[in-house]
């Protein structure tokens, strides 16, 4: 099995692995408490994916890749076999870089994923009737995230530049809008994305592989892939359409974050001004019909951020009114039906795609 993988996966392999990341989490002088459960989620995490490439490695599911000067294997899973987090966005690829703890902590998380063994998966069912190639390309996908150290935007590159090199971009790119619209959505940020690893970073890489000219290959197809002028002009125009959609989300958490700070509505009025508000904002982009258009990756994380300023804000507005007035504080928190900050429902939920959803 390449990349050490395949039956050399035993269980001893996985229990030095833990190991040395407990090991690491005991260099309290070292550590953050924010990293240490970073790093104990990170096992959880790969206990099960371990447990899912073996089972797809019992099953026949393993499969080669040897094309275009690159060879490597991954895994074809079920759907109902892969967590939900993991089939975000429509996702039906995915990978996990077995690293060392120790590693990632004192020498860099790009020096130890560089240095580490990774799985490679692809959900083969997640939409029925997908052709064969687009799951190529999807495991493609993978192996760039592998060579470009985790660069989702450059592993991209590498995926379509494959599809264009077997002439079917353009099927592929109309498949995506079709059937995984989401990440159709989020290709634009690839248009201009091209910062490849620095060289002694990538050195790291190239010893991973059993020969050097793989990453070297890889590296040339993602520096050397440029759109086609038609595709392009629809990039251009979904990065549009989806900066109309940040502004309008913006705006929306903007007007939040000043209402939250009023100090003379009563709660439940105040929560639901602030509400309404927002999901008076949302309404435009049903309006001018740009859901399509949104890059759901992007949008939720400005979401996230926009949301801590209005949560702060609610906060200090509540700890005011709680030193002017103690007495009345906590009936008004009782008929708010609030407790201490902001209720996250409808479309004051934390992820701007449920809040979307809501209206």
């Amino acid at each position: 099995m390449h990349l050490g993988l395949g039956l050399s996966l035993r269980v001893s392999q996985s229990l030095e692995l833990r190991q040395t990341m407990e090991l690491a989490l005991t260099q309290s002088l070292f550590i953050t408490q924010q990293l240490k459960l970073a790093i104990t989620l990170y096992i959880k995490r790969e206990g099960g994916l371990t447990r899912l490439y073996r089972n797809a490695l019992k099953r026949g599911m393993v499969k080669l890749y040897d094309k275009h000067g690159m060879k490597f294997e991954y895994a074809l899973v079920r759907a109902k076999d892969v967590p939900a987090d993991l089939k975000v966005y429509g996702n039906w690829a995915f990978s996990h870089c077995l690293f060392k703890g120790f590693e990632a902590l004192f020498f860099g998380k790009h020096y130890a994923m560089a240095r580490g063994s990774w799985l490679l998966f692809v959900i083969y069912d997640m939409y029925p009737g997908m052709p064969e190639h687009f799951i190529e390309y999807a495991a493609v996908h993978e192996r760039g995230e592998q060579v470009t150290l985790g660069d989702h935007n450059l592993a991209s590159k590498l995926e379509f530049a494959i599809a264009k090199k077997e002439n079917n971009l353009v099927e592929y790119m109309a498949w995506l809008e079709e059937q995984c619209p989401a990440k159709f959505a989020d290709v634009f940020s690839y248009q201009t994305h091209l910062e490849l690893p620095a060289a002694d970073e990538f050195q790291e890489v190239l010893e991973t592989f059993s020969s050097s000219g793989e990453a070297t290959r890889v590296r040339q197809m993602i520096e050397e892939f440029e759109w086609p002028y038609r595709l392009l002009q629809k990039l251009t125009l979904y990065k549009k359409r989806n900066e109309e959609v940040i502004e309008i989300a913006t705006q929306a958490l903007r007007v939040a974050e000043i209402l939250a700070g009023e100090g003379g509505l009563p709660l439940k009025e105040l929560v639901g001004r602030v509400r309404d508000e927002v999901a008076k904002q949302l309404r435009f982009i049903r309006e001018r019909e740009l859901k399509r258009y949104i890059s759901f990756p992007r949008l939720d994380a400005l979401w996230r951020e926009l949301r801590i300023g209005v949560d702060e804000k609610f906060v200090e507005m509540l700890n005011a009114r709680q030193r002017s007035s103690p007495n009345n504080y906590l009936q008004e928190l009782i008929d708010a039906s609030i407790s201490d900050s902001l209720p996250r429902d409808g479309v004051l939920s934390l992820s701007f795609a449920e809040a979307l959803q809501a209206l």
